[in-house]
């Protein structure tokens, strides 16, 4: 009677949340024993764009995951869904900050690697590390092992004298952490919750993906900033936050009008098919805006250059709206001079097609950019664990 929504007796249904800056969402998925996860309902609430402390920010956000899931659970069980086992968080920038660790042993001979080798680096990371407070870590994760320079996917096992262990460390903030715990509970009761960050979620999709260069720049633009991540050699060497987000920008472009006559216009400006004054005002908008958006991100990209100048790719995660103007912006040549070839970056913008062999909105469910991440994510590590 209701098709193939229901998912088979055999599939694990879960809650998956995704935190940002300004917004909160909440999906159900379905997790088949092959082939992508499938989103059996998904909804998604925003804050509107005012000026607000973060402790209010806080208090709306966990409001507004609520109502998420209220309306995703509603529209689940009217199709006769099955009740969510457990529950995913994805707590995205700024909320959570993440840094990669690498921590190197040799031996004084050729060992068989043991996950507890492993282990042991892996918290050693973080013991060493000084900068993240102990009581806000989010995870602490083993992104790569190498063993005598070289990468491996299955390391125990195999014999080496040198080990080297890239470990991801997040913190979240307390508050917005408790404020999510608390809202899931009262959705959900006390079924199980794994917390994740942001960063985590996009480089364990990344990671498993052909296609993506070992060296990269993510941009990941949510509705209060940007998240800059540099990648090189697939794991993570530096982060960066931009306090300009989709909000921002559509308050510079839109002025006074409602962010999605803003976004409309972005859109059909995008497609030529827009010539009516009110696109013309927003298109002169944007060329005033770039200027300035320009000094702001190259003085924050300038910081990130430090070391080592950035490699030219970058992959770009936002609303898709507005991926056309951003595209054209990032690769303006205003930038090339913090490339590794003085060239203007190259860029990919991260679509729905490209998660599609690990999540599908199913029937008439629409999801964006952020909850496929997500859901991503949860078929990646669910994956790991059957």
């Amino acid at each position: 009677m209701f098709g193939i929504h229901l998912g088979g007796k055999h599939e694990k249904v879960i809650a998956v949340a995704d935190i940002g800056s300004g917004s909160a969402a909440l999906a159900i998925v379905a997790i088949p024993k092959v082939g992508p996860v499938r989103i059996l309902a998904a909804e998604r609430r925003f804050l509107p764009i005012e000026e607000r402390s973060p402790e209010a920010i806080i208090a709306a956000l966990g409001v507004h995951l609520i109502e998420a899931g209220k309306a995703a659970l509603a529209s689940h069980q009217k199709n006769g869904g099955a009740f969510p086992r457990s529950a995913y968080a994805i707590i995205r920038a700024p909320w959570t900050r993440s840094k990669t660790i690498k921590v190197r042993t040799v031996f004084p001979k050729t060992a068989r690697i043991t996950g507890a080798m492993i282990s042991r680096l892996a918290q050693q990371a973080l013991t060493d590390d000084t900068e993240f407070d102990k009581g806000r870590i989010l995870e602490a994760s083993v992104v790569r092992v190498e063993v005598n320079g070289y990468p491996t996917a299955q390391p125990e096992g195999t014999l080496g004298q040198e080990l080297t262990v890239a470990t991801l460390l997040s913190e979240c903030d307390p508050s917005l952490r408790a404020a999510v715990t608390a809202s899931l509970q009262q959705l959900f009761g006390t079924r199980p919750l794994i917390l994740r960050s942001g960063v985590h979620a996009l480089l364990s999709m990344l990671r498993n993906k052909p296609d993506v260069p070992p060296d990269f720049v993510v941009v990941d633009m949510a509705s209060e900033g940007t998240n800059l991540m540099v990648i090189r050699d697939g794991v993570t060497t530096d982060h960066a936050m931009v306090a300009e987000g989709k909000n921002t920008l559509l308050k510079r472009v839109g002025g006074t009008g409602l962010p999605d006559h803003t976004i409309t216009m972005l859109r059909l400006l995008a497609a030529g098919e827009c010539h009516d004054p009110a696109c013309e005002e927003v298109s002169a908008a944007m060329a005033k805006a770039e200027p300035e958006l320009v000094r702001v991100f190259g003085e924050t990209i300038a910081k990130l250059v430090a070391r080592q100048r950035l490699p030219n790719y970058v992959l770009l995660a936002t609303h898709n709206d507005m991926v056309p103007w951003l595209s054209a912006f990032f690769s303006r040549i205003d930038f090339a001079q913090f490339t590794k070839t003085t060239q203007p970056f190259i860029v990919t913008a991260l679509k729905s097609a490209d998660l599609a062999q690990w999540t599908a909105p199913e029937g008439p469910v629409r999801a964006d950019i952020g909850t496929l991440i997500a859901t991503a994510l949860v078929n990646i590590e669910q994956g790991r664990a059957s």
